[in-house]
């Protein structure tokens, strides 16, 4: 059932699924769940669920399942219609394969009173519409997230960086407003055991930049932010291919050079969220952090606890698009109800504890994603680090790139984007000679769906 047909099954039955008591079937109704690994599943199994069941009767049992197989898992189930689970963790770029056994949310979020107004505007785009159900609700966010940037306090305010820093570069030392910038600092700051640093000795190599760079989802991740940030989308309305355009290869170059200059060589190991114990243990001076990486980050006792500076990605100037700060993807994920009886309940459930409980969401989570998140006094001041990381974090998400809904998106942008900063990091190719490829592989994919003739 799709489209106006479930939307009009939903609500023909909300009156009276809404205005019975709980109490008596409380006991009979369990909602089941899907979980992605991290701190919102955990917090969904240890705190809200038995929290709730307290509270309605209504039992919640959340399967935390391997990230591997966790969408596979699903789509078995969805497919055979086994009716496994009422709620599935929702990735924008998995939607395609769950888009005829979801339900529309709109009658239920209009019944509930759920705010969609909450969230900002992309995150709304992103996470709970798509194009495989145009007009539809499809899922509400639980984890949004994107990249921003981190930076030594101790070294940016030492008086002898300063000075050193201004003697070279002409220029006060603070953290990057442009990706310019951000080169000069992380050459700055680069420097070999044995060297001084904020009027200490190294016993250890300080690297003034780092992201994943590991083969495969981990550069492509880390240099795919570059790339949007300079105002490219890989392609136009008309499915024209804008990579074509000059300012890639500035990009390349840049991450190029951040990459073998700047970073440790450790770094081309590095996958999501690793390496981040380098910047908490005094090792980088700066580097870029998913917001799941906090933890890490702000570990007791490590350097970095207490003295990390945070802001939203720098410009690129010159730009395409006209953006004030960088352009990070938008990743993370949300949740869909399946089409199953207790597709009310579940939903119930969510806004429960997505809304009626968004400040302890925010506490037992730790993702963060509306405005109350970021308007509550209780959230910044829960850690000593909140009240610097949250407006971060807040402008981030105001500037981000959503993927494009179409099928072809894995194949052309983002295995796209995988070769082509491959091949000229490693030297395969030149930037040119990659350009090329990626636009060319790139039209011919478009023509053969008929988006281009």
């Amino acid at each position: 059932m799709t489209g106006p047909t479930r939307r009009a099954a939903i609500a023909g039955g909300l009156a009276l699924g809404f205005g019975l008591a709980t109490t008596a079937t409380a006991q009979d109704v369990t909602i089941r769940w899907a979980l992605h690994p991290g701190a919102e599943a955990d917090a969904v199994v240890n705190y809200f669920a038995p929290k709730y069941e307290a509270e309605t009767g209504i039992k919640v049992i959340g399967e935390i399942l391997p990230p591997n197989q966790l969408r596979d898992q699903m789509s078995i189930e969805a497919i055979g219609k086994t009716g496994r689970w009422d709620l599935g963790y929702h990735s924008p770029g998995w939607f395609g394969t769950f888009k005829d056994h979801v339900v529309d949310l709109t009658p239920l979020i209009e019944s509930t009173g759920f705010d969609v107004s909450k969230y900002p505007p992309l995150i709304v785009e992103s996470h709970m519409k798509s194009d495989a159900r145009p007009g539809e609700i499809i899922a509400v966010p639980t984890t949004p997230a994107a990249p921003m940037m981190i930076a030594r306090q101790d070294l940016f305010e030492h008086p002898d960086e300063q000075a050193a820093f201004k003697e070279k570069y002409g220029r006060d030392l603070t953290v990057p407003a442009t990706y310019a910038e951000w080169r000069d600092v992380a050459e700055f700051f680069t420097r070999p055991a044995g060297a001084m640093a904020a009027g200490e000795t190294l016993e250890r190599p300080l690297y003034g930049w780092a992201d994943a760079l590991g083969a495969g989802a981990g550069i492509t991740r880390s240099y795919i932010v570059v790339l949007y940030s300079a105002g490219l989308a890989g392609w136009g309305a008309d499915f024209k291919p804008d990579i074509d355009n000059p300012i890639l290869l500035e990009t390349a170059n840049w991450f190029t050079h951040m990459a073998q200059n700047t970073a440790p060589r450790e770094a081309q190991n590095w996958g999501f969220l690793e390496g981040l114990e380098m910047f908490r243990d005094g090792h980088l001076a700066t580097a870029v952090m998913w917001p799941q990486g906090l933890g890490t980050v702000e570990a007791e006792g490590g350097k970095a606890a207490g003295n990390t500076l945070y802001a939203a990605l720098p410009q690129w100037e010159g730009n395409l698009k006209g953006y004030e700060q960088g352009v990070p993807f938008l990743g993370g994920g949300g949740v869909f109800v399946f089409d199953t009886p207790n597709q009310q309940e579940a939903f119930k459930f969510l806004k429960w504890m997505l809304q009626d409980q968004e400040i302890e969401w925010g506490k037992q989570s730790e993702q963060f994603s509306t405005t109350g998140h970021f308007a509550s006094d209780e959230l910044r001041n829960l850690k000593p680090y909140y009240a610097n990381f949250l407006p971060a974090y807040e402008k981030t998400l105001q500037q981000v790139f959503i993927r494009q809904g179409i099928p072809e998106y894995g194949a052309v942008m983002w295995n796209g984007t995988t070769e082509f900063i491959t091949d000229v990091f490693s030297g395969d190719l030149t930037g040119e000679q990659a350009q090329q490829r990626w636009v060319s592989s790139m039209t011919e994919a478009f023509t053969a769906a008929g988006y281009l003739k």
